[in-house]
């Protein structure tokens, strides 16, 4: 299965779509590091568009959305 991996590294827009992370694509889950493909650091509503393309699952290193809206 294939997943977008998304770690948290700012507060991007406000907005929990908009925070900015660094986001890696793993096509296969037996895919060794050399495979992944790094993304560098964009928003996590790019990361889910990423994901989308490539049927891809998102796995988010970061705070929940209700952790975000109560910060």
């Amino acid at each position: 299965m294939a997943v977008v991996y998304f770690k948290s590294e700012d507060d991007g827009d406000g907005t929990y779509e908009g925070q900015i992370g660094h986001a890696y694509l793993h096509l296969n889950d037996d895919a060794s590091e050399d495979e992944e493909h790094d993304l560098g650091f964009i928003t996590l509503e790019r990361a889910r568009a990423i994901a989308a393309e490539h049927g891809a699952e998102v796995d988010i290193d970061g705070p929940t959305r209700e952790e975000w809206d109560r910060a």
